[in-house]
């Protein structure tokens, strides 16, 4: 049985859907990964922990708590039992009993109920060798209380990439180019010149007003 402080045991197994899932993925797409053993798919215990991990499972997603259950129970059993308690979470078929082995979670025949939690690294953060059905899913909850809810993502809009040019022209239109001397006006046609450039570089396209500047401050 892995102690605290040890990586857990990898594993490849098939959930209620008959889709792998590998322990690898699942550190690697959440910040703690919750892996609980159970005896049988549909026995009253393990109806009652189950639902109980399924009521929870909204706050732990949000602080992005993974949770996946191991039986030896046979594959249909696992399937009937995840649609009929309406799970959220992957219940996982280990009939060869190889990984509940590994993690020390066999009783003879039996797999215990027992669970563990794992951070990113796959590194075993907390054991429970023992549990109480009806207390234990609350019991994981609290322990990721703390944790900070992970915020919706906020998508800024773009504003267009223009203002710089068009301000740049407005600027340098404000001085009457008749009237200032040749000096200040090749300094200020340079500057809007390389405005110019960098905004068309960056793709996007030339105001009128600019090229309207730009001809009256070219060679005649």
């Amino acid at each position: 049985m892995p102690a605290v402080g040890d990586l857990g045991p990898d594993f490849a197994l098939y959930n209620q859907d008959q889709h792998m899932v590998q322990l690898g993925r699942l550190t690697a797409d959440a910040d703690h990964v919750v892996v609980y053993f159970f005896p049988q798919a549909g026995a009253p215990g393990c109806v009652r922990e189950a639902i109980g991990f399924r009521d929870v499972m909204p706050e732990l997603l949000k602080r992005r708590v993974r949770v996946v259950g191991i039986t030896s129970s046979p594959g249909a059993e696992i399937t009937a039992f995840a649609k009929e308690q309406g799970l959220n979470f992957d219940v996982l078929c280990d009939s060869s009993r190889r990984i509940c082995e590994e993690w020390g979670a066999l009783r003879g025949e039996n797999t215990a109920r027992m669970t563990f939690i794992l951070n990113a690294k796959g590194v075993v953060t907390h054991a429970f060798p023992r549990v109480d059905v009806w207390k234990h899913p609350a019991e994981v909850l609290a322990l990721f209380a703390a944790s900070p809810v992970a915020a919706e993502p906020v998508v800024a809009a773009q504003a267009p990439v223009q203002p710089a040019v068009s301000q740049t022209a407005a600027v340098v239109s404000s001085t009457s180019v008749h009237s200032a001397g040749p000096d200040l006006v090749a300094e200020a046609a340079r500057a809007v010149l390389k405005l110019l450039l960098m905004h068309k570089q960056s793709g996007g396209t030339i105001p009128p007003d600019v090229s309207e500047l730009l001809t009256q401050l070219g060679p005649k």
